[in-house]
This record gives structure tokens, C-alpha cells and sequence, in this order.
């Protein structure tokens, strides 16, 4: 290839498909208001626009996710047990319920899902329990606002106040229909790995707070995520901005004493979604453009290289 063919190529290369993936907003974490869920209240409209619902395309909401670009999703992985095909999903934008007869909603199309490659399906309690949820459209900056993400390994301190949203149970098996929000503090993983042996386990050896794993909550319970709340957000206010530090992922019952909230402890995946949204890009069209021949751009780049080479 000559050199000003070469030149222009390297020149357009990022405007390819592919050529260049996506990367985190650098303004984020700022709610709309200052300021299931056992235990919790209803969320007031815009304090966490980040909070977005997954669906199963035809029966409604399945689990919590948080938006941390205009174009992706970040939840946990064992809401796609049921299938990782992305057809079979949707992610409602906006709303306080989990009804699509409200105002200022987005029902959007799934393009990828990316579950962390180590996660155990069999195991409920394993690590790696984080997915990102590709959209097949980029959101306008009027319907919604990203959270934030911690530093990569950037340590959490025992007591400091969050709060985990949701749309899950607020007692076992009573699905709220209002999007509900819970001030919990984080705890010590070694205090929470004590609590989850009480009273003593009938596998004392087997260890269920990982690295990778985030306590928060009550030892005495009452107050808790449960069912429905799954993949979405733990958030805490840091430096003035929200930060999403865990991911609602397992625990024994709801609200049960000793056995408080454990979360994805999402500092420890900040580089793995940092390169899994490099290695992706969200066309700003919603078009895919998969079909090599009907790329406009494209045809433009090798018509210039075929008049190049003929020089």
C-alpha cells in the first residue's frame, strides 16, 4: 500500500465499525433530588436516574440493572440464567414502576450480553456475578444520568452509609410495584463471613464472602434486597458524586438475622468493564452495520485506496 493510501486508512480507521469501542462518561453520579427492598420506602421521581428495570421481552421486570454510559447496562450475571440469547430482552428506562403505562419511559432493545466469563452458573453464591447489558440504541442525556464507578481495587470502608435500590420483594415474595430505596451501611467482610456461621453451617470449612464480594446491612436483619432487586445498584456518595461500589447479587432469605446483603464488589471489575466497553462500540444510529458492502464509509475508504493505487 503506498503511503497516502496508508495514511488516509490509519485516518478513517477510527470511524469504522469497530474501529473504536465505547468508553465510561466522564460526568456521572449526580441525582435529580438531594438527598426489594425489606425495610426501605418509595424512591422519589429522578433521585436515582441511573436505576433502570430488565425485562423479559413479554413478562415484565426480572432484575435491577444501572446505566454507567448511554449505551450500556451494568447488572449481575445470574439474571441471565435463563438465557443469554439478547432477543429475549428489555431494558425499561425511566419510571418509578414497573408498568409501561407511565410517562417518560424507554423500552429498549438488547443488542449483547457479557456475563464474566469465571461465574459458576450451578452456584448461586459464586464469584464473577457481573454482566454488562449492550444497548442496541445510545440514550439521549435528557433520559437518564450514568453512575459513576470506584477506582479499580479502591478500598470501601466498613460503616459508610449507601443505599440499594430496587424493584424486588418488600417481604419474601411480595413483588413491589414501586421503585424502593434502603439506606444500608457497608459491613467487614470478615464480620459478614462470621454472620453467614451462625448458627454453625453444615459446611463450617466452606468459605461464602469472596474477594470479589461486598457485606451491607443489619446483623439483626428486617432490612434487606430480596428477590427482584438482583443486578441492581449499591451506591454511596463519594467526593460530592455517586458512586455504584456493589451489585445486588445473593444471600439467605431476605432481612433474616445474620445473614445481611452481599453484593458484587464491583471495584474489582472496574478494568473488565473498562475493556469490555473499548472492545465494543454502540453505533449512535442503532444500526449494527454488520453488512460489509453496505457500509457508505467503507465503500468511500476503498474507493479511495483503488484511485490511490492507481496513481
Amino acid at each position: 500500500m503506498k503511503f497516502w493510501a496508508r495514511y488516509i486508512f490509519l485516518l478513517l480507521l477510527p470511524s469504522l465499525p469497530g474501529g473504536r469501542g465505547d468508553v465510561l462518561p466522564s460526568v456521572c453520579g449526580h441525582s435529580g433530588n438531594a438527598g426489594k427492598i425489606v425495610g426501605g420506602q418509595d424512591a422519589q421521581e429522578g433521585k436515582w436516574p441511573w436505576q433502570v428495570s430488565l425485562w423479559i421481552a413479554g413478562e415484565g421486570h426480572i432484575c435491577g440493572g444501572s446505566l454507567i454510559h448511554p449505551g450500556w447496562v451494568l447488572t449481575a450475571a445470574h439474571c441471565f440464567q435463563r438465557s443469554q440469547n439478547p432477543n429475549f430482552y428489555q431494558v425499561k428506562v425511566g419510571g418509578l414502576t414497573v408498568s409501561l403505562f407511565e410517562g417518560d419511559i424507554t423500552l429498549v432493545s438488547v443488542r449483547s450480553i457479557f456475563v464474566y466469563p469465571s461465574y459458576l452458573w450451578t452456584d448461586p453464591t459464586s464469584s464473577g456475578d457481573i454482566a454488562l447489558v449492550q444497548l442496541d440504541i445510545l440514550l439521549k442525556p435528557s433520559q437518564f444520568t450514568p453512575i459513576c464507578l470506584p477506582e479499580a481495587q479502591a478500598p470501601l470502608t466498613p460503616g459508610t452509609g449507601c443505599w440499594v435500590t430496587g424493584w424486588g420483594s418488600t417481604q419474601e415474595g411480595d413483588p413491589s410495584s414501586v421503585l424502593q430505596e434502603l439506606a444500608v451501611p457497608l459491613l467487614d467482610s470478615e464480620e459478614c463471613e462470621k454472620m453467614y456461621h451462625i448458627p454453625k453451617t453444615k459446611v463450617p470449612e466452606k468459605r461464602f464472602i469472596q474477594a470479589d464480594m461486598l457485606c451491607a446491612g443489619f446483623a439483626e436483619g428486617q432490612k434487606d434486597a430480596c428477590q427482584g432487586d438482583s443486578g441492581g445498584p449499591l451506591v454511596c456518595v463519594i467526593n460530592s458524586s455517586w458512586i455504584q461500589v456493589g451489585i445486588t447479587s445473593w444471600g439467605f432469605g431476605c432481612a433474616q438475622p445474620f445473614r445481611p446483603g452481599v453484593y458484587t464488589r464491583v471495584p474489582a471489575y472496574v478494568d473488565w468493564i473498562q475493556r469490555t466497553l473499548a472492545e465494543n462500540h454502540t453505533d449512535t444510529c442503532g444500526c449494527h452495520s454488520r453488512a460489509f458492502g453496505a457500509h457508505p464509509l467503507l465503500l468511500l475508504v476503498l474507493l479511495a485506496l483503488a484511485l490511490l493505487g492507481a496513481l
